[in-house]
Protein backbone atom coordinates (compact mmCIF):
# COMPACT_ATOMS: atom_id res chain seq x y z
CA UNK A 1 0.00 0.00 0.00
CA UNK A 2 1.34 3.05 -1.04
CA UNK A 3 1.38 5.95 2.84
CA UNK A 4 0.92 9.26 2.08
CA UNK A 5 0.62 10.60 5.49
CA UNK A 6 0.68 14.55 4.85
CA UNK A 7 -0.36 14.75 1.81
CA UNK A 8 -3.34 16.34 -0.16
CA UNK A 9 -4.83 13.00 -1.31
CA UNK A 10 -5.94 12.42 2.34
CA UNK A 11 -9.39 12.60 1.75
CA UNK A 12 -11.77 13.48 -1.13
CA UNK A 13 -12.33 17.57 -1.90
CA UNK A 14 -15.14 17.85 0.23
CA UNK A 15 -12.86 16.80 3.08
CA UNK A 16 -10.02 18.41 2.67
CA UNK A 17 -7.82 18.49 6.04
CA UNK A 18 -7.34 21.97 7.42
CA UNK A 19 -5.14 24.38 5.21
CA UNK A 20 -2.58 24.36 8.02
CA UNK A 21 -1.93 20.41 7.50
CA UNK A 22 1.28 19.19 5.39
CA UNK A 23 -0.37 18.79 2.41
CA UNK A 24 -0.92 22.23 1.54
CA UNK A 25 2.86 22.99 1.45
CA UNK A 26 4.22 22.11 -2.14
CA UNK A 27 7.51 21.02 -3.19
CA UNK A 28 9.97 24.35 -3.44
CA UNK A 29 12.64 22.97 -5.22
CA UNK A 30 16.26 23.21 -3.87
CA UNK A 31 17.64 26.49 -2.66
CA UNK A 32 20.49 28.42 -4.40
CA UNK A 33 23.82 28.59 -2.61
CA UNK A 34 23.20 31.72 -2.11
CA UNK A 35 19.43 31.38 -0.46
CA UNK A 36 20.75 28.26 1.88
CA UNK A 37 24.32 30.29 3.22
CA UNK A 38 22.11 33.67 3.73
CA UNK A 39 19.39 31.15 5.53
CA UNK A 40 21.97 29.37 7.60
CA UNK A 41 23.78 32.49 8.64
CA UNK A 42 20.71 34.26 10.19
CA UNK A 43 18.97 30.79 11.41
CA UNK A 44 22.65 29.27 13.56
CA UNK A 45 23.90 33.16 14.50
CA UNK A 46 23.18 31.84 18.38
CA UNK A 47 25.72 29.22 19.37
CA UNK A 48 24.47 26.26 20.99
CA UNK A 49 25.33 24.58 24.10
CA UNK A 50 26.29 20.95 22.22
CA UNK A 51 28.89 22.78 20.06
CA UNK A 52 31.06 25.84 20.25
CA UNK A 53 30.92 26.71 16.71
CA UNK A 54 29.02 25.69 12.96
CA UNK A 55 30.66 24.75 9.89
CA UNK A 56 27.68 24.53 7.45
CA UNK A 57 28.27 23.92 3.99
CA UNK A 58 25.18 23.29 1.78
CA UNK A 59 26.24 19.96 0.17
CA UNK A 60 26.43 18.54 4.20
CA UNK A 61 23.25 20.42 4.98
CA UNK A 62 21.23 18.55 2.04
CA UNK A 63 22.92 15.07 2.88
CA UNK A 64 21.01 15.34 6.25
CA UNK A 65 17.95 16.35 5.11
CA UNK A 66 17.19 14.59 1.45
CA UNK A 67 18.67 11.33 0.55
CA UNK A 68 17.73 9.76 4.12
CA UNK A 69 16.81 6.00 4.48
CA UNK A 70 15.04 4.05 7.73
CA UNK A 71 17.89 1.91 8.60
CA UNK A 72 20.24 4.76 9.29
CA UNK A 73 17.99 5.98 12.92
CA UNK A 74 18.51 4.50 16.10
CA UNK A 75 16.16 5.32 18.87
CA UNK A 76 16.47 5.26 22.43
CA UNK A 77 12.96 3.98 22.77
CA UNK A 78 11.93 1.03 24.86
CA UNK A 79 8.65 -1.02 24.32
CA UNK A 80 8.16 -1.38 27.91
CA UNK A 81 5.26 -3.45 29.72
CA UNK A 82 2.94 -0.69 29.33
CA UNK A 83 3.32 -0.16 25.41
CA UNK A 84 3.01 -3.83 25.07
CA UNK A 85 -0.22 -4.10 27.02
CA UNK A 86 -1.87 -2.09 24.55
CA UNK A 87 0.24 -3.57 22.01
CA UNK A 88 -1.46 -6.78 22.44
CA UNK A 89 -4.81 -5.16 21.62
CA UNK A 90 -3.97 -5.00 18.15
CA UNK A 91 -3.32 -8.11 17.56
CA UNK A 92 -5.29 -9.70 14.58
CA UNK A 93 -7.65 -12.44 16.67
CA UNK A 94 -8.48 -9.40 19.64
CA UNK A 95 -8.67 -6.84 17.28
CA UNK A 96 -11.51 -8.37 15.87
CA UNK A 97 -13.47 -8.97 18.91
CA UNK A 98 -13.32 -5.49 19.57
CA UNK A 99 -16.01 -2.92 19.33
CA UNK A 100 -15.53 -0.10 17.22
CA UNK A 101 -16.17 2.07 20.56
CA UNK A 102 -12.75 -0.24 22.53
CA UNK A 103 -10.81 0.23 19.14
CA UNK A 104 -10.98 3.48 18.95
CA UNK A 105 -10.30 3.85 22.73
CA UNK A 106 -7.34 1.71 22.06
CA UNK A 107 -5.84 3.84 19.55
CA UNK A 108 -5.95 6.76 21.63
CA UNK A 109 -4.51 5.02 24.42
CA UNK A 110 -1.27 4.26 22.01
CA UNK A 111 -1.17 7.47 21.13
CA UNK A 112 -1.41 8.93 24.78
CA UNK A 113 1.59 6.41 25.68
CA UNK A 114 4.25 7.42 22.86
CA UNK A 115 3.46 10.85 23.39
CA UNK A 116 4.28 10.62 26.94
CA UNK A 117 7.41 8.81 26.33
CA UNK A 118 8.34 10.98 24.14
CA UNK A 119 8.34 13.88 26.04
CA UNK A 120 5.14 15.50 23.84
CA UNK A 121 4.05 18.51 25.90
CA UNK A 122 0.34 18.58 25.14
CA UNK A 123 -0.50 15.37 23.43
CA UNK A 124 -2.35 15.66 20.04
CA UNK A 125 -5.92 15.19 19.60
CA UNK A 126 -6.91 11.74 17.68
CA UNK A 127 -9.56 12.44 14.89
CA UNK A 128 -10.79 9.59 11.79
CA UNK A 129 -12.17 10.63 8.87
CA UNK A 130 -13.25 9.18 5.38
CA UNK A 131 -10.57 8.94 2.77
CA UNK A 132 -9.73 7.39 -0.37
CA UNK A 133 -7.63 3.62 -0.09
CA UNK A 134 -4.09 4.38 -0.32
CA UNK A 135 -4.43 6.89 2.93
CA UNK A 136 -3.40 6.20 6.27
CA UNK A 137 -3.30 9.46 8.35
CA UNK A 138 -1.81 12.76 8.81
CA UNK A 139 -0.74 15.35 11.62
CA UNK A 140 -2.00 18.54 11.12
CA UNK A 141 0.74 20.93 13.43
CA UNK A 142 -1.61 23.78 12.90
CA UNK A 143 -4.08 22.37 14.91
CA UNK A 144 -1.71 19.53 16.64
CA UNK A 145 -3.88 16.72 15.65
CA UNK A 146 -3.46 13.27 14.03
CA UNK A 147 -5.94 12.34 11.60
CA UNK A 148 -6.74 8.34 10.94
CA UNK A 149 -8.28 7.15 7.61
CA UNK A 150 -11.52 4.77 8.89
CA UNK A 151 -10.56 2.98 5.82
CA UNK A 152 -7.51 1.21 7.78
CA UNK A 153 -9.95 0.38 10.68
CA UNK A 154 -9.89 -3.20 10.02
CA UNK A 155 -6.03 -3.38 9.67
CA UNK A 156 -4.48 -3.24 13.50
CA UNK A 157 -0.95 -3.43 12.35
CA UNK A 158 -1.48 -0.56 9.62
CA UNK A 159 -2.90 1.91 12.66
CA UNK A 160 -0.12 1.07 14.87
CA UNK A 161 1.97 1.91 12.22
CA UNK A 162 0.12 4.99 11.26
CA UNK A 163 -0.21 6.02 14.76
CA UNK A 164 3.45 5.67 15.46
CA UNK A 165 4.80 7.79 12.46
CA UNK A 166 2.29 10.81 12.67
CA UNK A 167 3.15 10.24 16.70
CA UNK A 168 7.03 11.17 15.45
CA UNK A 169 6.24 14.24 13.15
CA UNK A 170 4.50 15.65 16.20
CA UNK A 171 7.61 14.78 18.62
CA UNK A 172 9.21 16.53 15.51
CA UNK A 173 7.65 19.88 15.28
CA UNK A 174 7.53 20.27 19.17
CA UNK A 175 11.51 19.90 18.76
CA UNK A 176 11.73 22.31 15.70
CA UNK A 177 9.78 24.90 17.65
CA UNK A 178 12.18 24.58 20.45
CA UNK A 179 15.46 24.75 18.39
CA UNK A 180 17.86 23.48 21.16
CA UNK A 181 19.58 21.05 19.00
CA UNK A 182 21.13 20.92 15.74
CA UNK A 183 18.50 17.75 15.14
CA UNK A 184 15.85 20.31 16.38
CA UNK A 185 17.11 22.73 13.60
CA UNK A 186 17.35 20.24 10.78
CA UNK A 187 13.64 19.43 11.25
CA UNK A 188 12.81 23.20 11.08
CA UNK A 189 14.52 23.69 7.41
CA UNK A 190 13.02 20.55 6.71
CA UNK A 191 9.50 21.29 7.60
CA UNK A 192 9.88 24.35 6.05
CA UNK A 193 11.35 22.93 2.84
CA UNK A 194 8.68 20.08 3.04
CA UNK A 195 8.54 17.99 -0.26
CA UNK A 196 5.03 16.51 -1.09
CA UNK A 197 4.04 14.09 -3.80
CA UNK A 198 1.99 15.55 -6.64
CA UNK A 199 -0.47 13.19 -8.51
CA UNK A 200 -0.40 12.53 -11.70
CA UNK A 201 -3.23 11.52 -14.46
CA UNK A 202 -1.89 8.40 -14.19
CA UNK A 203 -1.62 7.33 -10.91
CA UNK A 204 1.71 7.61 -10.18
CA UNK A 205 3.59 10.88 -8.11
CA UNK A 206 5.84 13.32 -9.12
CA UNK A 207 8.91 13.82 -6.24
CA UNK A 208 7.75 10.81 -4.74
CA UNK A 209 11.33 9.60 -4.12
CA UNK A 210 12.11 12.61 -2.25
CA UNK A 211 9.10 12.91 0.05
CA UNK A 212 9.88 9.20 1.26
CA UNK A 213 13.43 10.00 1.49
CA UNK A 214 13.72 13.44 3.66
CA UNK A 215 14.34 13.53 6.72
CA UNK A 216 11.33 14.17 8.73
CA UNK A 217 9.65 11.43 6.76
CA UNK A 218 12.25 8.48 6.86
CA UNK A 219 12.65 9.25 10.64
CA UNK A 220 9.33 8.71 10.79
CA UNK A 221 9.07 5.24 9.45
CA UNK A 222 12.06 4.07 10.95
CA UNK A 223 10.17 4.98 14.49
CA UNK A 224 7.43 3.13 13.54
CA UNK A 225 9.10 0.07 12.69
CA UNK A 226 9.82 -0.38 16.14
CA UNK A 227 6.30 -0.90 16.97
CA UNK A 228 5.21 -2.88 13.66
CA UNK A 229 8.22 -5.32 14.00
CA UNK A 230 7.77 -6.48 17.52
CA UNK A 231 3.65 -5.98 17.35
CA UNK A 232 2.00 -9.13 18.04
CA UNK A 233 0.40 -11.23 15.22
Amino acid sequence: MIRFHDTAEKKDDSELLSPSAFQDIKPSGTMSSEEAISFLDGLFSVELESQDTYSIDEESLLAEIFGRFEDEFDFDFELDDEIQIILDRFGTAQWERLTDSEKIKAIKELSAVIGRKLGIEENPEIQFYNGRDGSCGAYIPGENKVEINRNIMNDPREIVDTVAHEMRHAYQHQRAGLQETWQDMLYKINFENYISPIPLADGKYLFFTDYQDQLVEAEARAFANIFTDKEVA
